[in-house]
């Protein structure tokens, strides 16, 4: 738990310090050289089919919170056709991490096929021609991506009624209660009226993923108060909401759920059921709901 805390408290110091985040990003930029690598792609195998199934090929597609090598972006790109807008606040997108995660892709080629429904030529098909690349500009103008650098998406960006699908992994939980709804209504002025939006939420403490002696759902045991002291910091934020707050906030903006499913296993309940105590604001809900890892939204206007 020592790690847990020195690791959140060394992040919000830093987090106040001028040109620290500019600093920080550098600093992991230098030292990341196997971003692109994990396999977090199969998580959001669910949501990128939508795009196939609801979109029409050669349509709009937005990727909104696009990061370092376009984890969503590419699954989109596998699938068919389409002109996929790389959103952003900051341009983070990186040629070495990109090239990560291309190579992550192929060595799991397998998985990936089935995860979105493809055949393995497909896959070869699309995949071959990115090898021979050798800049981001060749490789966004050859899979159709457009970089939509936003830094400000509380305020409408795109023309209204442009976008065919919007999709984002583990995006929302990290934008503050009191913005989202803005956002959100900015990405659904963007939306055509038949358009849907699909989002993968992550529910676990991520301050957890530092120290792996601490529950995986630790941070539901704090008040807002508490946990605005010791963890909300300006580099690595998480807004702690669960399935029923994601459902009010939807209703507000308003956008209409029309697919909801999440993802627990044993072990997440097994988690919940650990914790000493749950805060109020959550424990009025299920524990089902609490051991959640991954929800899935599917949104419409």
């Amino acid at each position: 738990m020592l790690k847990y805390y020195l690791w959140a408290l060394t992040e919000k110091t830093a987090s106040y310090v001028p040109f620290a985040r500019s600093a920080a990003f550098t600093t992991c930029d230098f030292v990341s050289r196997y971003r692109g690598e994990c396999l977090s792609f199969t998580s959001t195998f669910r949501a990128v089919r939508n795009v196939r199934e609801l979109a029409p090929d050669g349509g709009n597609v937005l990727d909104f919170g696009t990061g370092w090598f376009h984890h969503d972006a590419f699954l989109i790109y596998l699938l068919g056709e389409y002109t996929t807008y790389l959103c952003d606040i900051e341009d983070r997108g990186d040629l070495r991490a990109i090239q990560n995660y291309l190579r992550t892709l192929t060595s799991h080629r397998d998985e990936v096929c089935a995860g979105l429904g493809i055949s393995p030529d497909e896959f070869d098909r699309k995949i071959a021609p990115l090898r021979e690349l050798r800049s981001r500009e060749e490789i966004y103008r050859h899979c159709h991506f457009v970089p939509c650098i936003v830094p400000h998406p509380e305020r409408p960006f795109l023309p209204p009624d442009s976008i065919d699908f919007m999709v984002g992994s583990c995006v929302l939980n990290h934008i503050p209660p009191a913005v989202l709804a803005t956002e959100l209504r900015s990405l659904r002025s963007a939306l055509k009226d038949d358009g849907r939006m699909c989002f993968l939420i992550g529910h676990e403490d991520h301050w957890a993923f530092h120290d792996p002696s601490v529950n995986k759902f630790n941070f539901y045991r704090y008040s807002d108060a508490y946990y605005h002291r010791f963890f909300e910091t300006n580099f690595e934020y998480h807004n702690r909401m669960v399935k029923g707050e994601w459902f009010d906030l939807f209703r507000e903006v308003p956008l209409t759920v029309e697919g909801y499913s999440s993802v627990a296993t044993e072990l997440t309940r097994s988690e919940i059921d650990r914790l000493p105590r749950i805060d109020p604001r959550f424990a009025r809900y299920p524990r089902e709901d609490l051991a959640a890892m991954y929800s899935y939204f599917l949104l419409a206007k």
